[in-house]
């Protein structure tokens, strides 16, 4: 019942009311739910540290409006998509069944997150999404990822780590992957990390894809990010001059990484994000 309420909601546009039901029905919750977005649909997980649980209390997508920026940017099939850390596909589900002529990428090292992925896109029937177990980052390597949910805040915290916890894992670059023919790549690449701050060992594994491709790439400016990576400002301010990429705000205009440096050290108590930013040579894709 509650289901059928939520969605009548959803095409109705209702999405405070829901507030108020869940505030009652989320003690009753045990199953999933199939959330219907109208131009896709979401399983969504009501226990307590899910991810997808965001999408029942406030009927939206996660991230809706860097999803919304991301397919505005899609102007042409001459455009692939690559999902670093898709989790249950929040990105991914809504890029490849809105533009079915794309190819899109998702890559997880978590097999728990990939299963939900499936089924997401089994519920969607898309045939354009290839989906990899796999961490991405600077080389072909081993690491190790730890799942389970009740190590983490929630199911989108998973992280990879070099100290034997967890199951061992494989580690590759996008380089390596397009060279080797399982990405194929088209003269627009636009790529969104989300790896719980070692996104910028994946940038390291984006030099030739970089340098031969029109590369957008999206990424969270988060205090891990800099933490796990030794003279950071200055690896990536060199990262940056190399090849002649800038960085954006969602509103693209351009930053400097001084000023994320500086602003990163005023984060409120608890919070760990500064924002979502764009790394690009050109903001504007043909």
């Amino acid at each position: 019942m509650y289901e059928s309420i939520l969605n009548f909601l959803i095409k109705k546009n209702f999405l405070i009311l829901n507030k108020i039901l869940f505030s009652f029905f989320k003690f009753f919750l045990t199953k999933k739910i199939i959330l219907n977005f109208l131009k896709f649909k979401f399983y969504a997980y009501p226990q307590k540290k899910e991810l997808s649980r965001w999408m029942i209390k406030n009927l939206k997508i996660w991230d809706k409006k860097n999803v919304e920026l991301i397919l505005n940017q899609i102007k042409n099939d001459n455009t692939v998509f690559i999902d670093i850390g898709c989790n249950y596909g929040a990105y991914s589900i809504p890029i490849a069944k809105i533009k079915n002529k794309i190819n899109v990428y998702s890559f997880d090292p978590s097999e728990k997150a990939l299963n939900q992925l499936k089924e997401n896109i089994k519920l969607n029937d898309i045939q354009n999404i290839k989906h990899f177990k796999i961490g991405i980052g600077e080389k072909n390597r081993t690491a190790f990822l730890n799942d389970e949910i009740k190590n983490y805040k929630n199911s989108g915290s998973y992280e990879i780590n070099n100290k034997n916890l967890g199951s061992k894992i494989l580690i590759n670059s996008i380089d390596n992957l397009i060279e080797n023919k399982e990405i194929i790549p088209k003269k627009n690449i636009i790529i969104k990390m989300d790896v719980e701050g070692y996104e910028f060992m994946a940038l390291q594994g984006l030099l030739k894809t970089i340098k031969n491709f029109e590369t957008f790439i999206f990424f969270e400016f988060s205090i891990k990010l800099v933490l796990n990576h030794d003279n950071f400002l200055i690896s990536f301010k060199k990262f940056l001059k190399e090849n002649n990429l800038k960085i954006f705000n969602l509103e693209f205009y351009e930053v400097k990484i001084e000023d994320l440096f500086d602003k990163i050290k005023y984060l409120p108590k608890g919070h760990e994000v500064l924002g979502n930013y764009i790394i690009s040579k050109n903001i504007n894709f043909n």
